[in-house]
């Protein structure tokens, strides 16, 4: 789903106090669509808006419906927080937040009775080791040894010798880590030490990992206690990712080589990037008797998950490969997933949940938004999350708004009964018909073109396909607007047929001219730009510098274009609950922990040809029915679907042998195909009728909002998992809310991977999704008052 704010007419005012972002963030740029993808004439037809069908969507085959029932207009994701989504696993677990741990603050976990502000890093014999600190000369562990006569203070016990102390002598020792780290882990760090000085050989662990202490001066006293003469006769010291190690001194050979008890260095080995090898740094580290992984729930708002793992490894200063997870969540919702890391301590990762900005979470505030990281639900264990290895993802939206096409002018108890009958029937024919599994308008592009390139690859026409690249979007900067310009008249005065070296050299010299003038973040040109610059007119070699995963995107998107026209020539010829002769069923596929491929590929899968004979034993149900991405391995349908395949492909130029070539040619691309169900029917459906007077509070309450007990203020008119109607709400009738009263609804369902909620929410409403017409509704009133239902 598209997730940006949409314009509404609200004033200034009600914008900025209730919105998720800046009131100059507020409206949505809307992407133009080239000349030849707009919306066709009407002729003057009046269009119901219930069979109303968006004609960009319908250019790439997204214009069929699998229910009868009537839609709706309502309002998708005005808030980023309206679509909140949970990962599940392949054992079917959700991921939840349902606890939050914040960093543990030195000064918290010290018990003194002086204030925070009044606090003294001393020595139980009054010496302040702060004062060592106020200056940039290097310091002297002797300078610890005070002068006191103090029987309890621990730096001057160093004649007593470690295997005499007596037990006041430890106490004092205590008593000093106490006043750095806090009671529990003083008692902890001393009984650790004092095994060895009683010879306990029994004990296994090699040091002893510290509390995370952000205070960078009670670190360094820490360090400097450690080097007094009865710590340092039994004990040394580094750090490791921001924490300290107390290491026993037997053990001292098996500290990292660049250990540096001081904590500069930290004892941490750092691979090619700069960051922490976390692998190499605790092979021989790590406990035996615990699992090597450490898995856990990220929970993130208006965040990619790219970007938030990035932020989690700089925050916890871990390897940038030190974050495994299952699948992409977009940055526009609120979203929570498995994760796990190699060898990592729990208290290293808390330092993501520090406290920055919007504490309440939930984009429940009624200042600007914010991105939120938050991590919880820790456990080790014996396996990794991998890529790929979930079961789907559980999506909870909120439809604002709510638009039935009845008169406004009737009683608010009127009102609530249409709209609840309305809903429930249109929640329920939902969950038993499902939708059209289309791949959704995001597989296209930003600018609808990511399939054309597709085609040009397909037919070998690299130049074309660099061409349909480099050319000039609608709405982009000035200077990137320019650069394509100056691009397309690079050739303007040379015959290219006829003199290849001035062509060699025009195109040499403009991608040198340009390549400072394309945004950072467009890597496809910027690729192709800097291998032209080196290699002009060679445009095999330019459109291979891509990444791969962006020259596949390409291929992919011709793929499910071909996908979604054949899926609605079927639906359209043949129905949407019948299986016919000639349909395509999977009879096999095999989870990845069977051998089989797990989310995508063949690996696994097995289909068949619907026959007479499967008719009539009732072998088969539609949601048995696939259809394949086209690749060369794949089997196609028979009948009217196998035979618009063919004819899709004559029309784009291209034949079903031309996949096995593109495998030749660039072997990192190949297209094998794969199959897609036709139907796919959500899981674990429920939903709520509400009934609100802000068109921008929240109506779903987050799981940071659940753990910190924070409400949602909104009626809950009806909702689906109660038994009858009669549980419902129906409240006295009141004229004088009737304008002020907006109706809304929260639906829940669960999609297998790579499925889209916008398809769902499209079958679910009987409208497009498109941002163009999204932009065009109100968040109060008339949710459709601004369309133009009748086109000349």
């Amino acid at each position: 789903m598209q997730g940006c704010f949409i314009r509404r007419r609200l004033s200034y005012t009600q914008r900025s106090s209730f919105l998720d972002v800046p009131p100059q963030t507020y409206s949505r740029s809307n992407s133009v669509a080239p000349l030849s993808l707009r919306r066709n004439s009407y002729r003057g037809q009046k269009r119901n808006m219930a069979n109303r069908y968006d004609d960009l969507e319908r250019q790439f085959g997204i214009s069929a419906y699998a229910s009868p029932h009537e839609g709706f207009a309502a309002v998708v994701k005005a808030r980023y927080s309206d679509f909140v989504v949970h990962e599940v696993d392949l054992n079917g677990n959700i991921a939840r937040l349902e606890s939050l741990e914040t960093p543990v603050r030195s000064d918290e976990s010290a018990e003194t009775n002086a204030s925070v502000s009044d606090r003294k890093r001393k020595l139980s014999d009054g010496t302040d080791l702060s004062k060592f600190m106020r200056g940039k000369e290097a310091l002297d562990p002797s300078m610890l040894i005070p002068n006191s006569t103090s029987d309890n203070a621990c730096s001057n016990i160093s004649g007593t010798g470690a295997l005499e102390m007596h037990e006041t002598h430890w106490d004092s020792c205590k008593q000093d880590l106490t006043n750095l780290i806090g009671e529990n882990s003083a008692q902890e760090l001393v009984s650790f030490l004092r095994q060895d000085a009683i010879g306990d050989a029994n004990n296994v662990d090699k040091f002893y990992i510290l509390p995370a202490i952000s205070d960078k001066e009670i670190r360094r006293s820490i360090h400097l206690l450690i080097k007094t003469p009865v710590f340092s006769s039994l004990a040394r010291a580094d750090n490791a990712d921001g924490r300290i190690r107390v290491w026993r001194k037997r053990f001292e050979s098996d500290m990292p080589p660049d250990s540096h008890s001081g904590g500069r260095s930290g004892g941490r080995n750092k691979n090619n990037s700069g960051n922490i090898d976390n692998r190499s740094r605790n092979r021989a580290t790590w406990p035996k008797n615990r699992p090597d992984y450490l898995r856990f729930v990220l929970y993130k708002e208006n965040v990619d998950t790219t970007t938030a793992a990035k932020d989690v490894v700089r925050m916890a200063r871990l390897s940038k490969s030190g974050i495994n997870y299952a699948g992409m969540k977009d940055k526009r919702g609120v979203t929570t997933q498995f994760c796990s890391v190699y060898r990592v301590e729990k208290e290293q990762l808390l330092a993501a949940n520090k406290e920055i900005t919007n504490s309440s979470g939930g984009g429940n505030t009624t200042q600007n938004g914010s991105n939120i990281i938050r991590l919880g639900n820790f456990a080790y264990s014996t396996e990794e999350v991998r890529l790929g290895a979930l079961a789907g993802n559980r999506f909870d939206v909120v439809l604002r708004n709510i638009d039935i096409g009845k008169d406004s002018e009737e009683s608010l108890r009127s009102r609530k009964q249409q709209v609840q009958q309305k809903l429930e029937a249109a929640g329920k024919a939902f969950k038993a018909h499902g939708f059209i599994n289309y791949f959704g308008m995001q597989r296209f592009g930003k600018y609808h073109d990511t399939h054309l390139v597709g085609i040009a690859i397909m037919k070998g026409d690299f130049e074309g396909a660099i061409d349909i690249i480099m050319g000039e979007k609608p709405d982009e900067y000035p200077r990137i607007a320019e650069a394509r310009r100056q691009w397309a008249k690079r050739f303007e005065s040379i015959d290219v047929s006829t003199d290849e070296n001035s062509a060699r050299e025009a195109e040499m010299k403009c991608a040198r001219a340009i390549q400072n003038s394309l945004g950072r973040f467009m890597n496809c040109e910027n690729s192709i730009v800097s291998s032209l610059s080196r290699k002009p007119r060679d445009y095999k070699h330019a459109f291979c510098s891509i990444a791969k995963n962006m020259r596949s995107m390409f291929l992919h998107a011709y793929q499910s274009y071909l996908w979604n026209l054949v899926a609605s020539h079927r639906i359209e010829l043949e129905g949407s609950t019948e299986i016919r002769v000639g349909d395509l069923v999977l009879i096999e596929d095999k989870p990845s922990h069977e051998g089989g491929g797990g989310t995508s590929g063949l690996k696994g899968k097995t289909v068949k040809i619907v026959e007479e004979k499967d008719l009539k034993d009732s072998s088969y149900t539609i949601t048995d029915v696939v259809l394949p991405l086209a690749g060369h391995k794949i089997m196609y349908p028979g009948g009217s679907s196998g035979d618009f395949f063919d004819e899709l492909l004559k029309k784009d130029g291209i034949r079903k042998s031309d996949f096995a070539r593109i495998g030749a040619v660039d072997k990192e691309i190949a297209l094998c195909g794969d199959y897609r169900k036709l139907i796919c029917k959500p899981e674990d459906v429920s939903f709520d009728i509400k009934m609100y007077k802000d068109p921008l509070q929240p109506l779903l309450q987050t799981d940071l909002m659940k753990v910190k007990n924070i409400d949602v203020a909104a009626i809950t008119l009806c909702s689906s998992a109660e038994q009858g109607r009669q549980n419902c709400i129906v409240q006295q009738d009141n004229q004088d809310d009737n304008d002020d009263m907006i109706f809304g609804m929260s639906i829940g369902f669960s999609l297998p991977p790579s499925s889209y909620a916008t398809i769902a929410l499209r079958e679910l409403t009987k409208r497009p999704t498109s941002s163009e017409y999204q932009s065009k509704l109100e968040l109060r009133g008339k949710c459709e008052r601004n369309l133009d239902l009748v086109r000349t």
